[in-house]
């Protein structure tokens, strides 16, 4: 594995955070994202509990963590380095435990799908950083 593997990766998965947040950046494309959630939770039949519909303060802080969301993965897009894939790669841990509980307690599992990205990310990124990390201190053998 090789770093321009490690940025491929790093920039790839803020790729796919830039796609699915965008929608969130805004009030109105918040609201229109939350309401397809909506619409799959009920169209699929998923278990826990259906997404609510949101106040103007919820819908504040969806939009308030999308443009979080997508600056960092314009970030990650533009400087695909390994110490923003292994800050990354913590984030989505953090993230997917959050998920795990959310689902676990109730939550709708809409939340499924954004689950199995981050933990995706998660576990990609951190086999690329900690086998690049092996290769780094790893004595060199001469012949």
């Amino acid at each position: 594995m090789s770093s321009s593997l490690l940025r491929r990766a790093v920039r790839g998965f803020a790729a796919y955070d830039l796609i699915v947040t965008l929608p969130f950046v805004t009030p109105w494309t918040a609201e229109a994202m939350l309401g397809v959630m909506r619409w799959m939770h009920e169209g699929l039949a998923l278990g826990g509990e259906g997404m609510p519909v949101f106040t103007p303060t919820h819908v504040f802080f969806v939009a308030l963590f999308g443009v979080l969301a997508v600056m960092w993965a314009l970030v990650r897009v533009l400087q695909p380095t390994a110490l923003n894939g292994a800050i990354d790669t913590v984030g989505r841990g953090l993230v997917s435990a959050w998920m795990v509980l959310a689902i676990t307690q109730g939550a709708s599992q809409v939340l499924g799908v954004f689950l199995v990205m981050e933990a995706a990310g998660m576990f990609v990124q951190g086999a690329l950083l900690f086998g690049a990390r092996s290769r780094a201190s790893a004595p060199a053998t001469g012949t």
